[in-house]
């Protein structure tokens, strides 16, 4: 009976171990799933920039803001060692709404123009943001609380561009019978810095939270195309998005 309850405990010491052994340290590999708060708030536009066969001019005192969203977001974390780490972000594709605000007169202020700050929202657009970052973790690897830094680089483009119907409208009145109207934002490469920290909830379990901040920039661009291809009157401004997303989320370790 001795001998069963000494092999009881060793094998209860023996599973201690292993769990220690299983902490964040090289080789392990995790998974978070969670919620992220894409604040807004420093975003910007320069004035908009209209060219046509009548010359270039720009609408001063337009502009436009991006409205904070919510969406879901995915992390896989590898510990290249206890410390180190090589981490992708995806996230479900939000949808970001434009606010514009001023006058655009495409043909100079004595042209045609269109107050834009009544259309609600003058853009939006799906945005996809995978971003892939090295992080450092502070502590030891079996540590409840674990700070960490990180550094990335971010790839963001955009998809299903749609413009409000009456700004679509009024663009397509140059464009002509037979035309169209083209909507794009320019993708771009961009710098990824993060910071956060984990809790340990058991072996397996841990909650993560996280700052993230992108200084993204991108093109917005709005063309009247005539039926034969060309384009008669093209609209840009550059927008000044630099989101700062909060992030929440459990973690899995395999």
């Amino acid at each position: 009976m001795r001998k069963q309850l000494n092999s009881v405990v060793l094998a209860f010491s023996m599973c201690g171990l292993a769990s220690t052994a299983f902490a964040q340290e090289a080789g392990s590999i995790v998974v978070t799933g969670g919620a992220a708060w894409i604040d807004m708030t420093q975003s910007s536009a320069e004035e908009v920039k209209s060219s046509s066969q009548f010359g270039t001019f720009t609408s001063p005192g337009t502009g436009a803001e991006i409205h904070n969203t919510f969406t879901g977001e995915l992390l896989l974390t590898y510990f290249a060692t206890e410390h180190i780490a090589i981490e992708g972000a995806v996230g479900i594709p939000p949808k970001l709404n434009f606010y514009g605000h001023g006058v655009v007169a495409p043909l100079g202020p004595q042209g045609p123009s269109m107050p834009v700050g009544d259309l609600k929202p003058l853009v939006s657009a799906r945005v996809w943001a995978p971003t892939l970052f090295v992080k450092y973790y502070f502590g030891q690897k079996d540590s409840v609380w674990r700070p960490f830094l990180g550094v990335g680089v971010n790839y963001t483009w955009f998809s299903a561009v749609q413009l409000h119907p009456a700004f679509s409208g009024a663009l397509g009145q140059f464009a002509g019978p037979g035309g169209r109207v083209d909507a794009s934002a320019s993708s771009s490469w961009n710098p990824a810095f993060s910071a956060g920290v984990t809790y340990r909830l058991n072996d397996r379990w841990s909650m993560l939270g996280s700052i993230t901040y992108i200084p993204l920039k991108t093109t917005g661009r709005f063309d009247a195309v005539s039926a034969n291809g060309t384009t008669v009157l093209s609209n840009t401004s550059r927008i000044t998005a630099n989101p700062i997303i909060g992030f929440v989320g459990v973690s899995y370790r395999f």
